[in-house]
């Protein structure tokens, strides 16, 4: 039967391949996004009106009035998704990001529509140093929400932040709240930099060797499992979406394969990159397996880590492929979920 979905902070990465993943069920999908994230990615968000059925652009996503008057305008969704999200800035602009804009939403849709399944898209990275989380180096998913794990960026604490209040919020208004930690996403309008980087090594016949170990999630994955929760979940509960782990240096080389690259130089990488705010978080994890236990348990079919860099591998020739690609590249803002 087709649901009714609603993508807040849709206009992104990873508002895309949620609004195509399920469109391609026949869902409709209505996306609310700020007015400037559509000025920013107007090719993009182009390319989304084209399947999506309703789009709202406010000038600020956290304001209740607008908050009201755009559920009224769309309906109670089946499905909602809080992905806003951002990665540079300041902590202020991170805990309206990551806290007060999903908190606003999840308090007024678990007032309003009652048999929501509200989806907070956090991150693997909320978890931070997972030591006191793990046995046996595998890390699933904790008995106390977030007990014993430590934060170390701006980004990981708000993160976490934003887990515990939509939390609080789905037990306070008995509402129906999940919280999914997708890992680094792959998929298609993969504009992020570290996607660009590997394209741009690629055309230059280089292989990245070794790396990180990164924990990874094909971006249309985060709708299926939402899809597979809105059908048997009723209560408050997070869960890991990431069933893949794999070196840099691997998935570089599966990038290479799926873009027909057959002869390339190999560039050493160390297991760990000066990666920026999260580095400290990428280097507590690097002895971990972090498995999605509970989503396995439901029976999660995951897409191969194969078809997803193909996906990946697909838009990068279709918009980086030809003249300009370089410009183009550069038009897109850096933030994730």
């Amino acid at each position: 039967m087709p649901r009714n979905v609603l993508i807040v902070g849709g206009i992104g990465y990873l508002g895309y391949n949620l609004a195509l993943e399920h469109s391609r069920h026949g869902d409709s999908v209505y996306i609310v996004a700020r007015r400037s994230s559509a000025e920013r990615r107007e090719k993009l968000f182009n390319e989304l009106r084209s399947f999506v059925k309703k789009s709202v652009l406010l000038g600020s996503l956290g304001d209740r009035v607008s908050i009201r008057s755009s559920i009224d305008s769309m309906g109670c969704p089946d499905i909602a998704y809080l992905a806003t999200g951002k990665l540079a800035g300041t902590h202020r602009e991170m805990e309206e990001a990551h806290v007060e804009i999903p908190a606003q939403w999840t308090r007024i849709l678990s007032q309003r529509c009652r048999n929501s399944l509200i989806v907070y898209v956090s991150s693997v990275f909320s978890v931070g140093d997972p030591a006191s989380c793990a046995r046996d180096l595998v890390v699933q998913e904790e008995e106390k929400h977030l007990e014993g794990c430590k934060q170390f960026s701006s980004y990981a604490r708000t993160k976490a932040a934003g887990e515990r209040r939509v939390l609080e919020l789905c037990r306070g208004n008995r509402a129906r709240v999940v919280v999914l930690r997708p890992g680094l996403l792959i998929g298609r309008w993969s504009y992020h930099r570290e996607w660009r980087l590997m394209y741009r090594l690629t055309k230059l016949h280089l292989r990245v060797t070794g790396g990180p170990y990164l924990h990874v999630t094909p971006a249309r994955d985060v709708a299926r499992a939402a899809i597979l929760l809105s059908e048997q979940h009723s209560g408050c509960q997070w869960y890991y979406a990431t069933p893949w782990r794999v070196r840099l240096g691997e998935l570089h080389s599966m990038l290479l394969q799926s873009l027909e690259v057959r002869h390339a130089l190999p560039l050493y990488a160390p297991s760990m990159l000066p990666l920026g705010s999260l580095a400290k978080e990428l280097k507590a994890q690097q002895q971990y397996r972090i498995e999605p236990w509970l989503l396995n348990r439901l029976g999660m079919k995951w897409t191969s880590l194969e078809e997803a860099v193909g996906e990946a591998a697909e838009w990068m020739r279709r918009e980086w492929g030809g003249e300009g690609a370089e410009s183009n590249a550069r038009r897109y803002s850096v933030v994730i979920v």
